[in-house]
C-alpha cells in the first residue's frame, strides 16, 4: 500500500469520525432543547435510541478497524457494543410498541410532583408528574418546569400519553 493511499484513508476516517461526533453533539443538543411533553416528546425519546445505536455503530467501526492490531480494543469494543445495543434495543422497543399501540388516556390520582437535578445539578433540572391510574399502575412522567408549577397542588390529572415511555402528548 502506498503512502498516499494510507494518508487518504486516514483523512477519510478522520472525516467520518468528525461527522459522527458532530451528529452525537447534535443529538445531545436535541435532548436539551426539545420539550419532554407534546408531539416532540416522542422525538426526544427517539433521539435516545438513535444516540445509543450511533455509539454502538462507533464500537463496531472500532472493532472492524482494530481487529488485527489491538485485541484488547476488540474485546472492550464487543462488550461495549453488547451493552449499548442492549440499552438502545430496550429504549427503542418501548418506543416502537408505544407508536404501534398509540396514545392512551390516563387519569392519574394521588398526584405528586417531583423535582431532581440533571447531570450533577449543573446542566438542568428535571420535573416529574407522578401518580397512579385506576388500575394502580404507577407513572412517573417528565414534564416542563412551567407544567410543574401549573399542576402543583392538583390531586387528579388526566393526560393523553404513551404509557410505556411515559411521554405526555397533552393534558386533558
Amino acid at each position: 500500500m502506498s503512502m498516499k493511499t494510507r494518508d487518504e484513508k486516514e483523512k477519510k476516517r478522520d472525516l467520518f469520525t468528525t461527522i459522527f461526533w458532530i451528529l452525537v453533539l447534535v443529538f445531545l443538543i436535541v435532548k436539551i432543547v426539545i420539550p419532554e411533553t407534546g408531539v416532540l416528546g416522542m422525538v426526544n425519546e427517539g433521539s435516545n435510541a438513535v444516540l445509543f445505536f450511533g455509539i454502538g455503530g462507533s464500537c463496531v467501526w472500532t472493532i472492524i478497524h482494530k481487529r488485527k492490531t489491538n485485541k484488547t480494543a476488540v474485546v472492550f469494543g464487543v462488550l461495549l457494543l453488547v451493552l449499548i445495543l442492549g440499552i438502545g434495543g430496550w429504549i427503542s422497543g418501548k418506543l416502537v410498541l408505544d407508536l404501534i399501540s398509540g396514545p392512551e388516556v390516563v387519569r392519574l390520582t394521588s398526584v405528586t410532583m417531583r423535582e431532581s437535578s440533571g447531570i450533577y445539578g449543573l446542566i438542568s433540572r428535571h420535573y416529574y408528574l407522578c401518580g397512579r391510574d385506576d388500575e394502580w399502575t404507577e407513572y412517573q412522567m417528565e414534564i416542563s418546569s412551567d407544567e410543574y408549577y401549573e399542576l402543583e397542588g392538583e390531586e387528579q390529572v388526566t393526560v393523553l400519553c404513551y404509557p410505556r415511555t411515559e411521554r405526555i402528548l397533552k393534558f386533558l
